[in-house]
Order: C-alpha cells, then sequence, then structure tokens
C-alpha cells in the first residue's frame, strides 16, 4: 500500500536530490580540472595547509620571475666586462711594446741642436742671457754667480776670433760636459736643453739648430699608438653604457640616462680639445670626476693675468670666492686638530670630522699657526678622522697641535688639473683653462692657450651670461642597490661606471690619445724648458694605470672594493654564481611546495568520472522518485 507523503516527505526527498546533484556536479568538476574543490571549504581540515603552500608557492614564484631579469642584467655586465678586459688586454699589450722601444725612439734626437755665435758685432753678446737645464747664465763684463765673463774680450768685437773666445768662456762657466761640445765660435748641445727665454737666441748674429722633427717610421708608430687608445676609450665608453629593459647597467641607480659622456667622435677632435700643450688630459681622479661650477653673482668680476708662456693667474673681485668651505673646525666638530710633518697627515679626535673631504679635493687651510697651506688630499681614513695629504715639496706640513681650533676653516676649490670651461666669456679669453695651482686666497694658476687673449690683463665684467664650471665624464650615480634573490639571500649592486677601476683606465687612454705627446716646439721660439722625456714618462704612467686598473698594483691600501678590473669581475661573477644557487635552490622548493599542494588539491580525474556517472544514475532515479512523490495525492489515491 502506497503512503500519501506529507510535506516533510517531500522536503527530505528534495534535499536528498539536491545533495546527490552536489555530488554530481562535484565530481564532474573534478573530472574536468583534477582539482578537489573549487574552494578552500572544500578542503576541510587541509585548507590552511593549501593556503600557506600557495603563499610561499607564490612568494617562491616570484623571487624566480625577478631572478630572471637579474640573471639578464649579470649576464648583460658580465658581457660588457669581457668586451672591457679583452680591449684592455689588447691595447696594453701594444703599449708594452710601445713603451719599450718605440717611445724611447721619439725621445728628440740629442746631436742636432747648435747656436753659432759670429764675430761681427760689438758687444753683441753682453748682458744677453742663455738658459741651460734650467740655470740662467748672463753674458757680463764680470764673472760673479752665473755670469760668464766678456770683460776680457769685450773690446775684440768685431774681430776674428772674437766669438770663439765667447765661447771659451761659456765653457769655462758650464764646465766638461760630454753632452756639449765647443768649436770655434759654435756651442753644439742638446737641443731640447736651451730655454727658449735665452735672449742670446735673438740676438744679432746668432743662428739656433732646427727643431726636433719625427721621421716617418716615427709618426707612424705615435699615431698607430693614439689611434689604437682612442679607440679603447671609445669601446670602454659602449661598454659602460650598456642598456638592458631600458635600464643603464653602470649607472648607479641613475638609469634613464648613459652615465659615460664621452662627446669626442674623433682623435682629432679630441686632441684639439687636449691639445696636451695648453689642457692635458687630466691625471686625477678628483680633475677627471669632479663637477663644480662658479658665477658672477659669486665670483664678481674676473682679472686673468698673463704670467708667462702659457701660464695664467685668474682672481675674483670677491675675494676668496673660489673657495667652497667643507669643514669648520670646532671642540665639537673636529675635536683637536694634529698637524704631523712625517706623516703628512691632519688628525681630529671626533669621528666622521672629515666625512665630507674627498680624495683628490685641493684643500686649503687657514686660522693655524704654521700651517696656513694648500695641498692635495690623498685620502681620507674610514673614521674620518684623518687627512693624508699628497706630497708636496713647494708646500709641506709642521708639526703643530690646535687645542681649540675654533679659527681653523678647511676649504676646497677646482682640483688641480681640471679643465675649467670658460663659457660666454667672449672673443678674448680662451674657452678653457686647466687649473695648475691655486694660492691660499683662492686665486687660481692655470694654462691656456695664448692665441685667444689680446691683452697681458683681461678683465671679465660680472655678467649673468658666462659660468666657469668643470664637469665629469661621469653623469650617473653612486647609489648601491640590494637585490633581493630569496628569503634569506641578496646580491649588492654597487659597480658603477666611475669605479677606480675605470677611472684609472680613461685616465690611462686619454693620457696616451692626447695631442703633442711629443713635443716638438722650436727652442729658440719657446718660454721654458722643453721636457724630451714628456712622452716616454707619460707613456710609462699609462702602463702603470693600466696594471694598476686590472689588478691594483702599484698601490699599498685599497680605496674602493672597485678597484681593478678583477675585483669587478670577480664580484660580478660570485653574485652570478649566487643567484644561480639561489636559483636552482628555488626551483627545488618551487617542484616540492607545488607536488605537496598537488597531494592535497587533486584528484584523479578517471576515478572522479566514474564517481560523476554514478551520481548521475542516482540522480536520476532520484529525480525519477520524486516525481512519482509528487504527482502523488489523495485525490489520485481514491481514483
Amino acid at each position: 500500500m502506497t503512503r500519501v507523503p506529507t510535506y516533510a516527505t517531500y522536503m527530505s526527498m528534495l534535499n536528498q536530490s539536491l545533495r546527490t546533484k552536489s555530488q554530481f556536479e562535484l565530481y564532474n568538476w573534478q573530472s574536468v580540472t583534477g582539482l578537489k574543490a573549487p574552494t578552500y571549504s572544500g578542503y576541510g581540515h587541509a585548507a590552511y595547509s593549501v593556503v600557506n603552500l600557495e603563499a610561499s608557492l607564490g612568494v617562491t614564484s616570484n623571487f624566480l620571475e625577478n631572478n630572471k631579469l637579474l640573471d639578464i642584467e649579470l649576464k648583460a655586465m658580465n658581457t660588457a666586462m669581457q668586451s672591457v678586459n679583452n680591449t684592455v688586454a689588447d691595447f696594453k699589450a701594444m703599449l708594452n711594446n710601445f713603451s719599450g722601444s718605440d717611445a724611447k725612439a721619439l725621445t728628440p734626437d740629442y746631436t742636432g741642436g747648435k747656436i753659432t755665435f759670429t764675430d761681427n758685432n760689438k758687444n753683441t753678446y753682453l748682458n744677453k742671457t742663455i738658459t741651460i737645464n734650467g740655470t740662467q747664465y748672463t753674458f757680463a763684463d764680470n764673472g760673479d754667480g752665473n755670469n760668464i765673463d766678456l770683460s776680457g774680450i769685450a773690446d775684440e768685437s768685431g774681430q776674428d776670433g772674437y766669438a770663439a773666445k765667447v765661447m771659451e768662456a761659456l765653457k769655462n762657466k758650464l764646465g766638461a760636459n760630454p753632452e756639449y761640445k765647443f768649436e770655434g765660435g759654435t756651442f753644439e748641445f742638446p737641443l731640447y736643453t736651451i730655454d727658449g727665454a735665452s735672449s742670446v737666441l735673438k740676438a744679432t748674429g746668432v743662428e739656433t739648430g732646427e727643431p726636433y722633427t719625427m721621421n716617418q717610421d716615427q709618426a707612424h708608430n705615435l699615431a698607430e699608438i693614439q689611434n689604437a687608445a682612442f679607440s679603447a676609450l671609445k669601446q670602454l665608453v659602449d661598454s659602460l653604457n650598456i642598456q638592458v629593459n631600458g635600464k643603464y647597467l653602470f649607472g648607479g641607480g641613475e638609469t634613464t640616462q648613459s652615465p659615460l659622456n664621452f662627446p669626442f667622435s674623433s682623435l682629432d677632435e679630441f686632441q684639439k680639445y687636449f691639445d696636451g700643450i695648453n689642457i692635458r688630459f687630466p691625471s686625477s681622479s678628483a680633475a677627471n670626476l669632479s663637477n663644480r661650477v662658479f658665477t658672477a653673482a659669486q665670483t664678481g668680476a674676473l682679472t686673468i693675468t698673463h704670467t708667462d708662456g702659457n701660464n695664467y693667474t685668474i682672481s675674483p673681485q670677491n675675494n676668496e670666492s673660489f673657495l667652497q668651505e667643507v669643514v669648520t673646525a670646532s671642540a665639537e666638530s673636529t675635536g683637536k686638530l694634529t698637524f704631523a710633518a712625517d706623516t703628512n697627515t691632519l688628525k681630529a679626535t671626533q669621528y666622521g670630522a672629515f666625512r665630507s673631504v674627498q680624495p683628490g679635493d685641493t684643500m686649503v687651510i687657514k686660522g693655524t699657526q704654521n700651517n696656513n697651506v694648500v695641498l692635495t688630499v690623498k685620502s681620507v681614513s674610514e673614521d674620518g678622522k684623518t687627512i693624508t695629504f699628497e706630497e708636496n715639496p713647494d708646500a709641506s706640513l709642521t708639526d703643530e697641535v690646535i687645542e681649540d681650533p675654533t679659527n681653523v676653516v678647511l676649504s676646497t676649490t677646482y682640483p688641480i688639473g681640471a679643465v675649467i670651461e670658460m663659457q660666454n666669456m667672449g672673443s678674448g679669453v680662451a674657452p678653457r683653462v686647466q687649473v695648475t695651482g691655486v694660492d691660499e686666497d683662492g686665486t687660481l694658476h692655470v694654462t691656456a692657450d695664448p692665441g685667444y687673449f689680446n691683452e697681458e690683463k683681461v678683465t671679465v665684467a660680472a655678467s649673468s651670461k658666462w659660468q666657469m664650471g668643470i664637469t665629469s665624464y661621469f653623469e650617473g650615480g653612486n647609489l648601491k642597490t640590494e637585490r633581493r634573490i630569496s628569503e634569506n639571500q641578496s646580491v649588492v649592486m654597487d659597480v658603477t661606471a666611475n669605479d677606480p677601476a675605470f677611472e684609472k683606465l680613461f685616465r690611462a687612454l686619454g693620457q696616451i690619445a692626447q695631442g703633442n705627446l711629443v713635443d716638438m716646439s722650436n727652442p729658440a721660439e719657446t718660454e721654458g724648458i722643453i721636457d724630451v722625456d714628456k712622452a716616454q714618462n707619460i707613456v710609462q704612467e699609462a702602463v702603470a694605470l693600466l696594471q694598476s686598473a686590472i689588478d691594483d698594483s702599484g698601490g699599498t691600501t685599497r680605496t674602493s672594493s672597485n678597484s681593478s678590473l678583477y675585483a669587478v669581475s670577480a664580484k660580478l661573477n660570485a653574485n652570478y654564481v649566487l643567484l644561480n644557487s639561489a636559483t636552482e635552490n628555488l626551483t627545488l622548493v618551487q617542484n616540492n611546495l607545488q607536488t605537496s599542494l598537488d597531494s592535497i588539491k587533486n584528484v584523479n580525474k578517471e576515478e572522479a568520472a566514474v564517481k560523476a556517472l554514478l551520481a548521475q544514475n542516482s540522480l536520476a532515479a532520484s529525480y525519477s522518485v520524486l516525481q512519482n512523490a509528487l504527482n502523488m495525492s489523495l485525490l489520485n489515491y481514491l481514483d
């Protein structure tokens, strides 16, 4: 006998059908996705583990993705360093060969210089001067000091043998020297030992020898090494200006602009700027990497005074305006100051007293009793308490202890060797000058091309139109970034294009590529002693700089962790090895996390499909029973 269902029965049957439907949908979803549940609640007590595993997997995957980008950057930087190392190795081999033979061959010939004196002018040589190897001699009517005594032969002027007797007097003053040869009225000498300022060279009846010129082979060898130096400079710039994904890798945090600004497109253009006589390629890192600008608002009018040759002084109207104070001593800022002559140091008692001072700075010290001098900073101790100065025969420290340093001021100005751009100062001023010295009041001693100056003294009126500044070829930053490569590891990205290793390369290559590596001036037309060893000295210095850039040799202390190509390459390689190791570990962790997560979240699709079919059949049966039950009523029953 079939009973007529009640409302409660209807609801119970409906709920059972819905549960069967839910099971079917779940099994069907599992058979398609292979996952146990579409929501975390479907995992029951394992839901917490799923959330944690997915979070860890997400972090690990993010590290791996970021490491892929870092991997590209490090590979690019290592490729750039490989290019730099190859370029330097090739050029160093050329320079070593050049320094061993060709540079010496470029030394001016010591056999061709001579002065021929004549007999035909009365007292032609009286009161005339001749400067030999830096010592000035005067033809005079007595033999006092460096005078060449003509008193006994002055009346013989115009007679045969007069010039020979003058030369005999000079020979007696100079003494025996195998470099000099006297024969009659002719004096043969090493051509470049005679100063062009010697007035006897311009006397009537005096004929000088010809200036030195290179032969074809020497000129070819010099051109070859200088072209190689300039090409290496360009290659260095290209390598360090490498860009990946819109980011300059050697820019020190300045990722949107190229770190190196090298505006020269040809060797000829480079040598016109750095002519090697008036403007030489800077020989210090401070002169290469400093940025400093002064305007008329700071200095007032400028007075540029010619001293001799290509030497000038620049004095500002506003006294000491070229000086920029960096340390004002006091009991609080520096504590007691101690100057030590034997170590050439200045020591403070307060930590960090000299933290604003940089190696290479031109330091002007004022307010002391015995040490108001101008020196170049060699180094600053890590604790900022000690400055060591470069040796300077013209200015040195004296032992002094200052208990109360209130009046002592340390200032800096343009570094020695810096090239100052004299912008918009008019046609009567050289477009650039090079600093050779600084006075205590900040007056600058510079060299410049005399051809630009029309007068011995030039006044440049104060104007907002002009400025004088030095600009570093490095336009990047010095930011050190730490890149996380895992939860517990990171790599430090602190290699920049202005690191000492690269700066030393720039100096070495620039000094070789500059103009007038060999000075071929005519001594009869040149004021000052011509350096016969100029080429050889520059080449030897360049060789030493190159070697120092490669392996940091030649120094007693390391001023930077990136002071050599070896150090830079080792750091980049170490970072790359660490990144690879971390990536391998992260990949293993990622696989383990994924396996653990899969063991909780995944189901067998085939098994789920079978369960779905069974649930589908059960659901169909449930729907059928429910349908019959819904159709059953008292009226139907009575019928």
